[in-house]
């Protein structure tokens, strides 16, 4: 169950890493970054710092 948990975690950070990349891909080609994706950015990177930070705990759990 803890395996199934981890890797769902593993899963959804990979996808919002995805989305995060191609955000900065859009913003590299010379589109103008508007407020709403700055804010939509700024989400996503607090979402996966926490998750970060929860996938910490876990390991941290699991090691010992």
């Amino acid at each position: 169950m803890r395996d199934r948990r981890l890797e769902q975690t593993i899963q959804r950070i990979e996808r919002a890493l995805a989305r995060i990349g191609a955000a900065a891909d859009a913003a590299a080609s010379g589109s103008k970054p508007t407020q709403d994706l700055a804010d939509r950015h700024e989400a996503m990177r607090s979402k996966v710092r926490a998750e970060l930070d929860r996938l910490d705990r876990v390991i941290g759990e699991l090691e010992q």
